[in-house]
């Protein structure tokens, strides 16, 4: 695994050719608004999203306010643009490779994607800051937007019980509030794992795994 970059939407990702004349406008856009909500992420994990300011966010992307105000209309657009497109990416490496293995039974398959996910979260330290602590304190906006997502995580945590179910009667199908339980329950105990460590270098989240999996299996099997 890489160390650094994963979720990164910093715009030396997008594979752009070198040279600002050999880019179109609408790939200097996306650079620009990539730099920017990278920058974003990387203020409010570093000073909290409350002390986040347009002209921090602007001195660390290394552009000017009017750039700024070009590509967003304030600092909360910016943040939510960046939770939603690097909680995409993850929501993408954490579920692909989970659903693609057919022939693992229920249990394992989880324990894979539990410890895959923590090892991503804890070299993503920004990423984790952001939308595991912050982003509940940025109003109802972001918090409703974290809901959102939190919901793609139910819905395809769903159709793999439907699926484990059908091969394996001992697992049961919750109904999406009890997966929306679930999920929570997986936030909570990384969010405040966050909230501990928050000053250290890099986080240490395995002690999550195991409560995280004595809770999944009490809901996931009728036992």
């Amino acid at each position: 695994m890489d160390e650094e970059g994963l979720l990164s939407l910093l715009p030396d990702r997008l594979a752009l050719p070198r040279g600002r004349s050999a880019l179109s406008k609408s790939a200097v856009d996306a650079s620009r608004r990539g730099r920017i909500m990278q920058a974003t992420m990387d203020e409010v994990a570093a000073s909290g999203y409350d002390a986040t300011t347009v002209a921090t966010i602007t001195t660390r992307a290394h552009v000017s306010r009017s750039s700024f105000y070009e590509a967003f209309p304030d600092k909360e657009t910016a943040f939510a643009e960046a939770h939603w497109s690097a909680s995409d990416r993850a929501l993408t490496r954490l579920w692909k490779p989970a659903l693609e293995q057919v022939d693992v039974g229920f249990d394992a398959r989880i324990r894979r994607l539990v410890s895959s996910y923590l090892e991503v979260l804890e070299v993503e330290r920004t990423f984790t800051i952001c939308f595991f602590v912050e982003i509940r304190t940025g109003g109802d906006r972001l918090v409703g937007q974290r809901d959102e997502m939190l919901d793609r995580h139910v819905q395809i945590m769903h159709e793999l019980a439907k699926f484990s179910a059908a091969r394996d009667s001992s697992v049961r199908v919750p109904g999406l509030d009890v997966l929306r339980g679930l999920m929570g329950a997986f936030d909570e105990l990384v969010a405040r794992a966050v909230r501990e460590q928050r000053g250290e270098e890099r986080l240490d989240l395995a002690p999550v795994q195991e409560p995280f999996l004595e809770i999944l299996t009490a809901v996931m099997h009728d036992t």
